[in-house]
């Protein structure tokens, strides 16, 4: 137990662990960015209907989503704390903090000499990106292609007009570049430090960090800009404009529908006591506290 605490708390430690995080947040990254490629479909209501199904997919487990959520925002939180501390960590063991303007003449990349604060950006994006997403606007939406025909949140709509604001979408689109900086260098950083470094491989290695980094920005800004170029397609404001008039319908459609489970789930059963002819009724209320 000791020697791994010794690990933890010294510096190859702390960036092996980094650099695991790290990729653990660079493939979610890219998942992320696969699902969303569906809100480029150039027709509104099969993009409205595919994007919903796909969310509704995401969230239907609750148990599931709020387990990966609370991986995936731990592993965030302790990236940006390793990389706190490794950084305060080389200040303080350098003496001087102008060592690290003077580092600039040497080998270091700009994405190198940046990557503390692109980090810090990143993090911030994270929290502006669920606050305007994920915890924005709320729609509800209904489709025979949905499960039942059950009312689900319109994650699509809630997207689309999110997008639809340019200052929104540059923002994302700059924000996007800023990611792929900090992935540039952390990509070949995280093979350094776990001693995957040779002269042959190394070049492989940056172009492989390059590649991938150019992907995620172009690929999540080209998602950005087609959002908003179809966001402004006159079908597609057709359809934002009729699934707003639908909310409140579609409100007390929801409310009907999550009544009408809970009646389902809570079933009486009764059974006869076989020794005194007693019958024993009972209610079972499934996931019910």
């Amino acid at each position: 137990m000791q020697w791994i605490i010794k690990y933890l708390t010294s510096s190859i430690g702390k960036k092996q662990m980094m650099g695991c995080t790290g990729a653990i947040l660079a493939l979610f990254i890219l998942g992320h960015m696969a699902g969303n490629f569906q809100l480029l479909n150039p027709d509104p209501v099969a993009a409205q209907a595919s994007y919903n199904i796909y969310s509704e997919l995401l969230t239907k487990s609750k148990a599931f989503l709020y387990s990966i959520e609370f991986v995936l925002g731990a592993v965030l939180l302790a990236h940006v704390f390793l990389a706190i501390s490794l950084k305060r960590q080389n200040l303080k063991a350098r003496g001087k903090i102008d060592y690290d303007v003077n580092a600039r003449k040497g080998k270091k990349t700009f994405a190198s000499f940046t990557m503390i604060w692109s980090g810090l950006f990143v993090f911030a994006f994270v929290i502006w990106h669920l606050k305007s997403l994920k915890y924005g606007e709320y729609f509800y939406y209904q489709s025979a292609d949905v499960a039942g025909g059950a009312v689900v949140r319109d994650m699509w709509l809630t997207t689309v007009i999110a997008f639809s604001d340019i200052k929104f979408m540059i923002f994302y689109v700059v924000s996007m570049f800023i990611i792929g900086l900090h992935l540039f260098h952390a990509i070949a950083s995280a093979f350094q430090t776990f001693g995957i470094a040779h002269q042959k491989w190394t070049p492989f290695i940056e172009k492989l960090g390059m590649l991938y980094s150019v992907v995620i920005a172009i690929g999540f800004s080209v998602i950005a800009i087609g959002c908003y170029v179809l966001a402004h397609k006159p079908e597609t404001q057709n359809l934002i404009r009729n699934s707003h008039n639908l909310q409140q319908q579609l409100e007390q459609e929801k409310q009907q529908q999550e009544k009408t489970k809970l009646e389902e789930n809570a079933k009486k059963t009764s059974f006869v006591l076989p020794a005194s002819g007693l019958q024993v009724s009972f209610a079972d209320v499934k996931g019910g506290f």
